[in-house]
């Protein structure tokens, strides 16, 4: 597949609009290589009459070089031969082998030129016309020498936005065009079962199908990453973009995909977004479409969806996805901070010595941004297990140093996993690797995991917890109350805390049922052998009454506001006292 063809098509599309030409096109008679653009009715006359002139043009170009090194070639008056009618008038400019590499033209060592067109009736070319037509010819070279996607052979996303920007200049304000974004599905199946070598070959499967469904189309075709493709359709409103998806999803379907004489189904997904209207950013339709594509993903797959602003469903996508991408962002940038949150004992007075790890998330004005704001997002878009990894490797980090100064008392830290994190097969030697690493000992470190994540990965939260207790890690059952099952799966998992359910500790003032609650989780969880830990203690009162109680551990702000993990880690720390 040669991604250059689209790219040379869209500049010669582009040369036209500013040269005001008739027809434009591109020779490389070495490489036996000529496209061609013209939207009159006599195309087919003019394309021959180019081709059979190519050569010569070629040779006067080379020899022009030599003498004007900074200059296009004008030929006003060409006949075919000598005493024969003008055939028309013509601008024949030198296009570099590189976008580096302009001396090539003064050499005359090029092997590619551009030719513009105009008939005899037409104006003829002019000085004014030559700077234009070098501009065009450097850009060429430019855009060319952009690496192609080594897996697809079609054009990188950065060529792909430069032509997109050409060709919406030659375009109308009330023209519509579009947007497809092509998500492959289920790929990550593939990889998993049969290797990335695999599924190389299949996006590359999945992208010849595409080209060869865009043959006729006047349309851009790129890769962006993975197994996403993005598709540029210029004047083309979106019922009919959403007609070319559809062919295009079933040309991905019917394509014959096989290994070891075994047929692999492939089915691909697309979204579709208008690109008009005075709308002129391709970035902003290609995340409309992009949103699009993801719900139709979430409604089965194998689908085409098209993003109206109304859809409050895809409104919410496209939320997720500006939340989603400045968290990326923060991780990438470094702008976020872990900060602890105390937990003390009711029963004992207790200098406090453990926190649970919370993260909190610093926008570009450098103002903190809560879970409350982001975690939904990260949960729906499969962001949770990178979280987890971030919070952990910057605690690990942190316990290092700070275990290396003067004075330092060891603190017991709890840290949330999430149940993608858990689910993930990777994660336990990651983590172990981790610990091994950092040095950080395993008796400082508690891993609250709640009811649904623990009771859903069974077989690997067990695993879990028997090598990492092996280390002298602990282990929370968080947010206990709210989930699934927690009596029937409670004794074969070895926890060694219950964290009682904010929502129960926020009312127990006034609720009987709250308060009978706490009391039957605290009685068995002593006779389980763990310590309670309720959340959200508000107020003195709520702490009193959770003592009347016999709960063990608070936490909340009657206890202690978070604070950044470096104050926490300072000696100093360690004299702070429950009230």
């Amino acid at each position: 597949m040669d991604s250059a063809n689209s790219t040379i098509r869209q500049f010669l599309i582009e040369a036209q609009r500013r040269l005001s030409c008739h027809a434009a096109a591109f020779v490389a008679p070495a490489r036996d290589q000529f496209q061609f653009h013209c939207d009159g009715p006599d195309a087919g006359e003019i394309e021959e009459m180019l081709r059979g002139i190519a050569d010569t043009f070629m040779a006067q170009a080379r020899s022009h070089a030599g003498a004007d090194t900074n200059s296009p070639l004008i030929r006003n008056k060409v006949r075919y031969e000598n005493g024969g009618p003008l055939i028309g008038r013509f601008l024949v400019a030198p296009v570099p082998d590189s976008a580096n590499n302009f001396s090539s033209i003064a050499s005359g060592d090029f092997s590619s030129i551009i030719i513009m067109f105009r008939p005899m009736t037409s104006d003829g070319f002019n000085e004014e016309h030559l700077p234009q037509a070098t501009q065009l010819s450097r850009q060429l070279a430019s855009v060319l020498s952009l690496p192609a996607d080594p897996v697809t052979g079609l054009i990188a996303r950065e060529s792909m936005e430069k032509l997109v920007s050409w060709r919406l200049q030659t375009l109308c304000e009330r023209c519509e065009s579009s947007v497809l974004y092509g998500d492959i599905d289920q790929l990550r199946v593939v990889n998993d079962l049969l290797g990335f070598e695999v599924g190389d070959r299949a996006i590359a499967t999945v992208a010849h199908a595409l080209a060869a469904g865009l043959a006729n189309e006047d349309a851009l075709l790129s890769r962006l990453s993975g197994d996403r493709f993005a598709i540029f359709l210029p004047d083309c409103p979106l019922t009919k973009a959403q007609k070319i998806a559809a062919r295009l999803r079933e040309a991905v379907q019917a394509r014959p995909f096989a290994i070891a004489d075994e047929s692999i189904p492939l089915s691909i997904c697309f979204g579709a977004a208008v690109l008009g209207n005075g709308e002129r950013s391709f970035e902003h339709s290609l995340a409309g479409a992009e949103v699009a594509c993801k719900a139709a993903k979430d409604r089965g797959r194998n689908r085409v969806e098209i993003y109206h602003v109304s859809d409050t469903s895809l409104i919410r996508r496209r939320d997720d996805f500006s939340i989603v991408g400045r968290l990326r962002g923060a991780f990438e940038q470094g702008r976020y901070q872990i900060v602890g949150q105390p937990i003390a004992s009711l029963l004992t007075p207790d200098s406090i010595h453990r926190y649970e790890m919370l993260l909190r998330i610093i926008d570009e004005k450098g103002r903190l941004v809560l879970p409350a704001h982001f975690m939904s997002s990260a949960t729906r878009y499969q962001l949770l297990p990178q979280i987890d990894r971030h919070v952990i490797t910057d605690v690990l980090n942190h316990l290092r140093s700070a275990s290396a100064r003067p004075g330092f008392k060891p603190l017991h830290i709890s840290i949330n996993l999430s149940g993608p994190t858990i689910a993930d097969v990777t994660f336990l030697d990651w983590l172990q690797t981790q610990l091994d690493e950092s040095g950080v000992s395993g008796e400082w470190l508690t891993f609250d995991l709640t009811e649904t994540a623990a009771v859903s990965n069974m077989a690997q939260t067990q695993l879990l917890m028997s090598k990492l207790g092996a280390r002298g890690c602990r282990f929370a059952l968080d947010d206990f109350g709210t989930g699934l099952s927690s009596l029937t799966h409670l004794k074969n998992l070895q926890f060694t805390s219950l964290k009682i359910d904010g929502s129960f500790v926020r009312d127990i003032l006034h609720n009987e049922r709250s308060r009978s609650l706490v009391r039957a989780v605290t009685q068995l969880a002593t006779a389980m052998g763990m310590e309670t830990i309720a959340e959200y203690v508000e107020t003195p009162e709520i702490c009193m009454r959770l003592i009347e109680l016999q709960v063990e551990f608070g936490q909340g702000y009657a206890i202690g506001k978070p604070r950044p993990l470096n104050g926490i880690l300072a000696p100093a720390a360690n004299l702070l006292h429950a009230s």
